[in-house]
């Protein structure tokens, strides 16, 4: 017995609107709102801010991509210290025009509770070497050649310009 193609009509109707339903919601998900809902916040970062305001983030993967400097921490642990000039993750997210020498760069850890406080003269100067070292945890830490132990800070998760 032959079926009625009205018959057949409605399922193939309503099987070619669920198709593009789907395939419109999946395209929505993926260009529109996965960014806005994600809440897939696992990659390190450090938040820049200006006074009480949130100028900006650099993520490890940003951090990556900048040169590095290295030198053996001779006094700390005697291991090779290496990651980018922290005057160049700096620059990233800070205009260099706005930044004097006496402009003060706070870089702390919510992580430890450490702290240190230097100027853009220090961190800009090229002979200095301050860095921000790639650890093992896959975060970083504020260091240079000059720096003692005490006054470095591991795992930084702000950097504080101005006052």
């Amino acid at each position: 017995m032959a079926e009625n193609p009205e018959s057949l009509k409605r399922p193939v109707v309503l099987i070619v609107t669920a198709i593009v339903i789907i395939v419109l919601a999946f395209a929505l998900w993926e260009f529109v709102l996965s960014d806005l809902i994600s809440t897939d916040d696992t990659e390190y970062k450090i938040e820049f801010w200006s006074g009480s305001e949130s100028i900006g983030k650099v993520r490890m993967s940003e951090l990556e991509t900048l040169p590095t400097t290295s030198y053996v921490d001779t006094l700390g642990s005697g291991a090779t210290d290496e990651g980018p000039r922290l005057k160049d993750v700096m620059l990233l997210i800070v205009n260099e025009s706005s930044l004097t020498n006496s402009t003060e760069i706070t870089l702390t850890s919510d992580l430890t509770g450490e702290e240190r406080t230097v100027t853009w003269g220090e961190i800009s100067n090229e002979s200095n070497s301050y860095i921000l070292d790639f650890t093992k945890k896959g975060t970083t830490k504020f260091t240079s050649p000059e720096t003692q132990k005490k006054d470095r800070v591991r795992d930084v998760t702000d950097i504080r310009v101005g006052a």
